[in-house]
């Protein structure tokens, strides 16, 4: 069986095109709807694995699209839990919604169930029992986004690394707090947030990410005060600045 795998985050696509032909299937990957629509057409496969956050384009049109061209099942995978999304994809002949973090267990079965009412591209592929089905060790297995460095949000790129912001490819500057508010709703999308969880999104990306570089921050601040013998370290992993004397 060949699946079209359509998924914009490389190591999520990595990584389930590994899991896949573990199984005996054969995964041929996307990362944009140009790339879909092309191989589509020249690679035939029996189903489509699609995720909604594509940024070249809006995936819930790719579905659509993708379900004018014929009758290929069309399995959506998405981190939007929202009836919404779900219903919508269906309506433009999504075959079935799957929401992520799933198991690898119901994705194949679910992808088998797909390709058995519609029928496979290849009539020589053979259901259920001729292929590889999951093994003791691999049922619980999950596919799960590792927490990226880009966040892709529609036709907006948010790369949190270099704390840069790309709209259709290009470069948009931003102030430091519409950043840090367009990084607290890119990490959540489809959902609808408060200015106060947008806040708390904001402190706690911050508290991660400072808490990992407090020790390194904190031995240089003692260096750039040694002369002073300010900032001391009583006992291991805990800080302390020196009392101040009262002035004379």
């Amino acid at each position: 069986m060949k699946l079209l795998v359509v998924e914009p985050n490389e190591r999520v696509s990595v990584a389930l095109g590994a899991a896949l032909e573990e199984q005996g299937l054969e995964a041929v990957s996307a990362s944009t709807g140009g790339a879909a629509l092309s191989l589509l057409d020249r690679t035939r496969p029996d189903a489509v694995l699609l995720d909604l956050a594509l940024a070249d384009c809006d995936s819930f049109w790719l579905c659509g699209a993708i379900r004018a061209t014929g009758t290929v099942p069309i399995l959506v995978t998405s981190a939007r839990d929202d009836h919404q999304s779900c219903v919508r994809a269906l309506d433009l002949g999504a075959d079935d919604y799957l929401v992520k973090p799933y198991n690898l267990a119901e994705l194949l079965a679910r992808t088998r169930a797909v390709v058995r009412r519609n029928g496979p591209a290849d009539p020589s592929v053979t259901e259920g029992a001729s292929r590889p089905g999951p093994t003791a060790d691999t049922a619980e297995d999950t596919v799960e986004e590792p927490p990226p460095d880009l966040l892709l949000a529609g036709r907006v790129r948010v790369d949190l690394r270099e704390r840069a912001v790309l709209v259709d490819g290009a470069p948009t500057e931003l102030p430091d707090e519409e950043f840090d508010i367009l990084a607290a709703l890119a990490r959540r999308p489809g959902e609808a947030l408060s200015a106060e969880r947008i806040v708390e999104e904001i402190v706690r990306a911050q508290r991660v990410s400072l808490r990992a570089t407090v020790p390194a921050r904190l031995a240089a601040l003692r260096d750039r005060l040694a002369p002073a013998r300010l900032v001391e370290s009583p006992e291991d992993g805990l800080y302390s600045i020196r009392q101040a004397k009262p002035f004379a």
